[in-house]
């Protein structure tokens, strides 16, 4: 009863350049751990993007500013840069967004300097693992794909969610994920712990929530999830609670979705997954 661990342990062992993900993974979730300071300023603009034909302005972020209510100059989201390498199996994208028109200048500085240490973060790692791998197989084909981008997950009058993601393919593949999410009306850039009531717990009643959730998915879906204290999981490992600053993002209905890296807590059949909080769960401790 131990193939979901199993799973796990063969993705661990399959990925040629362990040091290239470990890197990756732990440079990502310490920029994450950096947010929490910024996430505390209470005066950051409205997050709106002019659709325009500017070159530099992202399509996907772009959206027009009709209806919202604009708290100062005006704001947009654009590529600082992208760098893009195709050689002989090795493949890497890496787009660099930049925040421009905050009216909390500092807040915009530290968000761009996130980014483009991220974005540093990738290439170097990219170019030292391609060095190595070319001095070990030589002309031999040896694929890896590396992706860091940005997509919007919500656009709607009350929020402007932002995933940055980073993607890799080296033997396996993995996903690590950075959200943002800015409520347009307050000018805030939102923490999980802001949504809730002063001291309330709601590591709790979601990490209950969600562990019911993987279970009775592992057992009508077929899923893939790991449960500590479950038969399928050996010793401590497992999902027990999220973090106080867990990964999440507001969607388009306004509902609480907790997201969760690619083999984080589950198989990697099941992607990076994302779960939509019932209200009711929350309902006592929602502010």
């Amino acid at each position: 009863m131990n193939k979901i661990w199993d799973w796990k342990k063969e993705y661990e062992a399959l990925t040629p350049s362990e040091g290239f993900r470990e890197r990756i993974e732990q440079t990502m979730r310490a920029e994450r751990r950096r947010k929490n300071w910024k996430r505390a300023l209470s005066t950051v603009a409205v997050v709106a993007v002019v659709s325009t034909a500017a070159v530099n302005v992202s399509p996907s972020l772009a959206y027009a500013t009709a209806g919202v209510p604009v708290l100062g100059s005006l704001v947009q989201i654009v590529t600082l840069g992208r760098y893009e390498v195709k050689d002989n199996g090795f493949t890497a994208t890496v787009v660099t967004p930049q925040i421009e028109g905050l009216l909390d200048q500092e807040l915009e500085d530290q968000l761009n300097q996130e980014f483009q240490d991220n974005a540093n973060a990738v290439i170097a790692a990219f170019e030292q693992d391609k060095k190595k791998l070319e001095e070990e197989f030589g002309d031999e084909t040896v694929h890896m794909d590396v992706e860091q981008n940005y997509q919007v997950k919500t656009d709607n009058e009350d929020y402007l969610a932002i995933d940055l993601y980073t993607y890799t393919a080296v033997g396996s593949s993995s996903t690590v994920h950075s959200f943002y999410t800015f409520d347009k009306k307050n000018g805030t850039l939102v923490t999980l712990e802001s949504l809730f009531k002063d001291g309330a717990d709601y590591v709790t009643p979601i990490s209950d929530y969600l562990k019911d959730e993987m279970r009775r998915m592992n057992a009508e879906e077929g899923g893939m999830f790991w449960v500590k204290g479950d038969e399928n999981v050996i010793g401590d490992e497992g999902f027990d609670t999220i973090a106080k600053d867990q990964n999440f993002y507001i969607n388009n209905d306004g509902a609480l979705v907790i997201c969760f890296d690619k083999y984080e807590v589950a198989a990697g059949a099941q992607g990076s997954p994302e779960f939509v909080i019932p209200q009711d769960v929350i309902a006592d401790i929602w502010k």
